[in-house]
């Protein structure tokens, strides 16, 4: 359950091309920033860069997996792509699939 701090971060974000995953990016880093959220990391590491790294210099590898959690209600999200193959990913609520698009 999303607190007042994340409400606007808990929106399912599909992500089908190349600025899509960066304006989501900028979003994150902005949320990191603002220390609304912090990075936590996954049992399974699939990114060739720091999430800072892929923010700051805009370049990821293959495969995006990064999560993140609201400092406040402990809410998790994360921002998966597969940019290989270019079949695209999403930004979401850790438990919830992606189901529309947000602009």
């Amino acid at each position: 359950m999303s607190c007042e701090h994340c409400q606007a971060l808990c929106v399912k974000y599909v992500i089908r091309s190349p600025e899509q995953l960066r304006k989501a990016i900028r979003i994150a880093i902005n949320a990191l920033s603002e220390g609304m959220l912090s990075e936590i990391k996954s049992t399974r590491d699939w990114n060739q860069y720091s999430f800072h790294e892929c923010a700051e210099k805009m370049v990821w590898g293959d495969i995006v997996d990064y999560h993140f959690v609201c400092n406040y209600c402990r809410t998790q999200f994360v921002l998966g792509a597969e940019t290989y193959h270019g079949s695209g990913g999403y930004w979401s609520p850790e438990n919830e699939k992606p189901s529309e698009i947000i602009d």
